[in-house]
């Protein structure tokens, strides 16, 4: 009877999960598959400074957005999700779509099948990072007001996050205080967050650099991501990069518990307010946070199963 009752619970079990997958499939395939006026929304929402428009365009066939923001005006092309100028549209296949899925998990690389392994080897080549597709920046050109180093740098804002100085994007230091105050307070109770506090060396923000062995800049050059390190690292890992530079050809496969990490607590104080952590990326960068609320509001639109 026992074993009859075990085999009951296992099966239950497997369908319970195959159909939790198959509803998260779904889920996810309408965030690949969401119409122009429902960006359109999520845009509105993410980044309310601007001014969005969407007009169908008969010549080229497609949706075009006019972003207005800092009294400056852009017209983007959608093109299926990466919002190009028309000037890049036949240059559409070098590019990701603006709105991807953000995982709010942590992938075990111990669970990693040997595909994985190879895919993730592949993607993160230094010939692949310099001549395979790169994220669409293009809109965030407008939304920012960051097309130059020089336009750029009228829009920073000097400030401190837990007495360490930066500078960013101005219109991400209001999060920022938010994340800070929240930290402050949680640190109260939580010697976890506490003893990240204590042990944190720095923070940076706003850098007008590219991507390492890619020709597409950073977000720290649009003022809009931020690290933080802690001093000595925890004696851990906080970044893929320099594993492979050091000629670990598996750096994929280290622990999590080998990684540094910020206490769940700090990640989810970021998040709540519209940042994306780097410790979920693929290629890993533990101490990276970019400011992306598109990516949140769509898997709020998608439904609380993508997390």
């Amino acid at each position: 009877m026992k074993k009859i009752l075990a085999i009951f619970l296992l099966a239950l079990f497997c369908f319970l999960l195959n159909g939790s997958a198959q509803e998260e499939d779904r889920n996810w395939a309408r965030l690949s598959n969401l119409t122009p006026k429902e960006e359109l929304e999520i845009f509105r929402e993410a980044y309310p400074w601007c001014q969005f428009d969407l007009n169908y365009d008969k010549e080229v066939k497609d949706w075009a957005l006019k972003v207005t923001a800092f009294k400056k005006s852009s017209v983007y092309y959608r093109a299926e999700g990466l919002y190009l100028p028309k000037e890049q549209l036949p240059n559409r296949d070098h590019y990701w779509r603006v709105i991807y899925r953000y995982k709010r998990v942590l992938e075990d690389p111990a669970d990693f099948s040997e595909e994985r392994k190879a895919m993730i080897r592949d993607y993160s080549s230094t010939e692949n990072r310099k001549t395979g597709a790169v994220s669409s920046k293009f809109i965030f050109d407008a939304i920012y007001d960051c097309r130059t180093r020089a336009a750029t740098e009228t829009h920073l804002r000097s400030m401190t996050l837990w007495n360490k100085p930066l500078n960013v994007h101005r219109q991400i230091g209001k999060k920022l205080d938010k994340i800070e105050a929240k930290v402050w307070a949680l640190a109260k109770g939580d010697k976890e967050v506490r003893d990240f506090l204590k042990t944190l060396s720095s923070c940076s923000g706003y850098n007008w650099r590219e991507i390492r062995d890619s020709p597409t800049r950073s977000f720290h050059s649009y003022g809009i991501a931020v690290d933080i390190l802690p001093k000595g690292w925890g004696k851990k890992i906080v970044y893929w990069g320099y594993e492979k530079q050091k000629g670990n050809k598996n750096w994929m496969l280290i622990p999590l518990k080998s990684r540094w990490m910020p206490p769940a607590a700090v990640i989810k104080a970021f998040e709540d307010e519209g940042f994306i952590w780097g410790g979920r990326w693929a290629i890993w960068d533990n101490m990276h946070f970019e400011y992306h609320p598109e990516l949140l509001i769509a898997e709020r639109l998608c439904g609380d199963k993508l997390r």
